[in-house]
């Protein structure tokens, strides 16, 4: 039997199906007035992928629009930048914007808890460098490609959250990170 992947190119958007959920069961909570924009960072480490083997791990930013704040799904608009920390080698730089949706599936202690899921598009631009004993050759590469994102996160206080994360870019890189937001 053939153990399926989520890298393999027949399920390239295996990520993305899990907004139909969200959608399906949105009404089994009362939300309270949300907060419309969100600003969020994040660290991300490479489980798989090209990307992955000379780039270990991207941080970054991201923005998030909120629509029908009211109500415990809540479709979003997102965009963001990540980049590697690590620029010995090669350097990557993602730019992304996503649309996807958010719910609220419990509440304790005045804290949501919420899954979110996402698709959208990125431009993806790798430089490497290696050097030689004459001299450094140097190659850029650069694509656009989809990008699917799953996570699991808690709002503390109506403002701060924390997010656990799954991303997907293109058929092949797939990262796990963490995120911290603040919501306005």
């Amino acid at each position: 039997m053939m153990k399926r992947n989520l890298t393999d190119p027949k399920t390239p958007f295996l990520l993305s199906t899990f907004a139909l959920p969200l959608v399906l069961f949105s009404g089994m909570l009362q939300a309270e007035e949300g907060n419309p924009y969100q600003i969020a960072i994040s660290g991300e480490a490479f489980a798989t992928g090209a990307l992955g083997g000379e780039d270990e791990m991207l941080v970054g930013m991201e923005f998030k629009y909120f629509f029908l704040p009211t109500t415990p799904f809540h479709p979003f608009l997102a965009a963001g930048y990540k980049t590697d920390i690590d620029k010995e080698g090669s350097a990557v730089d993602i730019v992304y914007a996503d649309v996807g949706s958010q719910w609220d599936f419990a509440e304790f202690w005045g804290n949501r808890a919420f899954l979110e899921a996402s698709i959208g598009a990125a431009y993806i631009n790798e430089e490497i460098a290696v050097s030689l004993l004459d001299r450094e050759a140097n190659n850029s590469y650069s694509e656009f490609d989809f990008k699917a994102s799953l996570g699991l996160g808690v709002e503390w206080q109506k403002a701060f959250g924390t997010t656990l994360v799954v991303n997907q870019y293109g058929s092949d890189d797939l990262t796990a990170g963490l995120s911290f937001s603040y919501s306005f």
